[in-house]
């Protein structure tokens, strides 16, 4: 994998946001490192990405300022960059609230070896999602509790009521990366609740390391939509067949957020419904897309030996054909110069219905979809 995705942030008072703003600008062009980078005078919160040799340099240049030295960051490792441009502003808070709350009296940092050990020993304690309803249907902590939001900013008139029943109880908060939490965890003890923890680094950082309580794939606010970080627990919204691959509805007017199988994103252009899919309000990245016919999608990949499993539909699939790979981050072209049945055995084409297996030059992914061309 050639690229790396990285997020990271500190509450920290800055008098300048504007400067601090030019000076990761500059920084970040310099080092074609492309993402999101929101600074306030409470601190900075930041996910960018770009090649791995780059991003080194970019974490060695900001933990030698002043205000970042012992900065900690989030990384995924990813064939393709996962911000297709730069965005670095000055807002009033870095991550919206709503509601003024001291980040220095925090709830205490659990880290994922506590969290990892908390759970085996069957302590008592509840997981809250500090996230928004539809990240925690992508995926989640098991037996975590949902809270009924649908952004951030309203944690704090939601979280009291709904987490009653815990006020004396061990709360861990959870959210991607911890910003999120900083600002519950400290809202949460000021409405007097009295034992507070939360994941330290978030969910990336629990599934960089672990994987036993967390089910589902994780939703992140890239070009990715999903990082396949566990099997999906969200179904295609059109035929129910299990899938975490999210996008938007490609009518204008819509703009919905929804899982959506392989097949069906073909099937209704991209669309939600069929009623957005008669729209004439499309996106027009869909008529280059179509041109393409699938003629597989992937079951399966093989990472040590870099083979996929494709389940072959419509037509043959042969030895020598030039494919392109497509999914929500995998995207390359490649000829196919070995095919193997499903028994291991050298075949010249796969029909219908069939699975193959062939040499892959990158990383795939179930669900991806094979075309011709």
């Amino acid at each position: 994998m050639q690229f790396a995705t990285i997020s990271f942030y500190r509450y920290t008072p800055i008098d300048t946001p504007e400067k601090l703003r030019e000076y990761f600008k500059a920084l970040c062009e310099s080092l074609s490192v492309t993402g999101r980078i929101l600074i306030a005078t409470e601190g900075i919160n930041a996910a960018v990405s770009g090649r791995k040799e780059n991003i080194t340099k970019f974490k060695q240049c900001i933990t030698k300022h002043p205000l970042f030295g012992d900065l900690t960051f989030r990384e995924q490792d990813a064939d393709t960059r996962a911000h297709h441009k730069l965005i670095v502003r000055v807002r009033k808070e870095i991550v919206h609230f709503g509601t003024t709350v001291d980040v220095t009296q925090t709830g205490i940092h659990l880290s994922p070896r506590q969290l990892q050990q908390w759970h085996e020993q069957k302590e008592d304690f509840v997981m809250v999602d500090a996230r928004n309803e539809y990240e925690y249907e992508v995926g989640r902590f098991k037996n975590a509790k949902k809270l009924p939001i649908k952004n951030f900013r309203e944690f704090a008139d939601v979280a009291p009521t709904e987490l009653a029943e815990y006020k004396n109880k061990k709360i861990v908060l959870y959210c991607t990366g911890g910003v999120r939490c900083e600002k519950a965890s400290a809202y949460l003890k000021e409405q007097g609740f009295t034992q507070v923890y939360q994941v330290e680094g978030g969910i990336i950082n629990y599934v960089n390391q672990f994987s036993d309580y967390w089910e589902g794939g994780l939703f992140v606010f890239d070009d990715r939509l999903v990082s396949e970080v566990g099997d999906p627990v969200t179904t295609c919204v059109h035929c129910g067949v299990d899938c975490e691959h999210y996008l938007n509805c490609h009518n204008l007017d819509c703009d919905r957020l929804f899982a959506c199988c392989s097949d069906c994103q073909e099937k209704y252009h991209k669309n939600c419904s069929e009623e957005c899919a008669g729209s004439h309000r499309q996106r027009k990245e869909l008529k280059n897309e179509h041109k393409k016919e699938i003629i597989g999608v992937v079951e399966n990949y093989y990472g040590k030996i870099g083979v996929a499993l494709v389940k072959v539909e419509k037509e043959k699939i042969h030895k020598n054909s030039v494919i392109s790979v497509m999914g929500k981050t995998t995207h390359f072209t490649q000829e196919i110069a070995e095919l193997y049945n499903e028994e291991g055995n050298v075949v010249d084409s796969g029909a219908a219905g069939e699975c193959v297996t062939f040499p892959v030059s990158q990383k795939v992914r179930k669900n991806d979809r094979v075309m011709l061309g």
